[in-house]
């Protein structure tokens, strides 16, 4: 890896997901981590045998013939169709899922709002394999970080009956040395894209064409383990994420509900009992039914949550549904 491959991937770390809003200091401390294994592994070995991020497993790759800079095929545009609009009383809407992963892959998250809405197909330990599955209203500029500092090509990838393609720094390597971006243009006018590093697994490239393969485009509402009766006036969401992260966290999932109010921020968090507890303000808590939850507010009373009764106030307005997934609902609130 050169000292530019290092710069543009330290780059990308500061460009995506960022942390939701300025509370997330768990987030913060995680991606804090990822950037010094990068700076250690620059230090450490020092040439090209460092693979992206520095903790990557070299793969024996099938990679199909393309020419150097030849641009993706792109087939006519289909008219666009109207999306389904998302449910009201779900806070957290999938636009795309997954179907088919490899064995690494042990846990789905989501997260929606401010800084982006996406899935995620998660692995467990510290350099867990991700593959983050976005979609796109129009299709995005092919280096849509600036990140391949000029050299960004796309290399033609057939995915299922669509047509799309592997943006990379290399044509000759479509899985951009491990830190692979495949694109396609979707039935219904959209465009998805899967972005993967991190992949300890054999046939890196085939796997990826698969899992794309398998993708369902189109919103789903994912169950949530609580139900509120309703939120005061103004509550409006600003991000939420639906965590599986053992690891890092000290339980097998975490949902934190983002809410801005008259220039407030309220977080509603959800969690078996255990984990690392809320960093913000004095958290209000309870647990119950084998669940924790904890509401934390910066500004109580520009959040008017006085009417209610405070942090306990809207505490009360929690249900929570158990640790048991098949119980959980999308009914969430209201």
């Amino acid at each position: 890896m050169t000292v530019d491959d290092l710069a543009v991937r330290l780059k990308e770390l500061t460009e995506e997901p960022a942390p939701p809003m300025a509370l997330d200091l768990d987030r913060a401390r995680r991606v804090g981590g990822r950037r010094r294994r990068l700076r250690t592994a620059a230090t450490v070995a020092g040439c090209a045998a460092v693979v992206i991020a520095g903790g990557l497993t070299a793969v024996t790759l099938t990679r199909s013939p393309a020419t150097p800079d030849a641009p993706a095929a792109q087939p006519p545009q289909p008219p666009v169709v109207s999306v389904a609009p998302a449910p009201a009383d779900d806070p957290l809407v999938a636009k795309a899922s997954f179907g088919w992963l490899p064995a690494a892959f042990t846990g789905v998250e989501y997260g929606v709002g401010e800084h982006g809405d996406y899935s995620l197909a998660i692995g467990r330990g510290d350099l867990a394999p991700m593959i983050w599955l976005t979609v796109y209203d129009k299709e995005p500029p092919l280096d849509r970080l600036n990140q391949l500092g000029g050299r960004a090509v796309s290399v033609p990838a057939r995915i299922g009956d669509r047509t799309g393609y592997w943006v990379t720094a290399n044509a000759e390597d479509p899985i951009n040395g491990g830190d692979a971006y495949l694109r396609w243009l979707t039935a219904d006018g959209r465009w998805a894209e899967l972005h993967g590093y991190y992949l300890d697994f054999p046939d890196v490239q085939q796997a990826l064409l698969r899992v794309a393969g398998e993708v369902t485009i189109g919103t789903k509402a994912v169950p949530l383990p609580l139900h509120v009766s309703s939120l005061p006036p103004g509550f409006r969401l600003a991000d939420g994420q639906l965590w599986r992260r053992p690891d890092q966290d000290r339980v097998p999932w975490k949902l934190q509900l983002y809410y801005s109010v008259n220039g407030a921020n309220v977080v509603i968090e959800v969690a078996p009992p255990g984990g690392y507890p809320p960093k913000m303000g004095n958290p209000k808590c309870t647990t119950k039914n084998g669940l924790k939850a904890c509401v934390t507010v910066d500004l109580p009373a520009a959040a008017g949550l006085d009417a209610i009764g405070g942090l306990q106030g809207l505490l009360d307005r929690i249900t929570l549904l158990g640790p048991d997934e098949k119980n959980w609902t999308t009914h969430v609130i209201g």
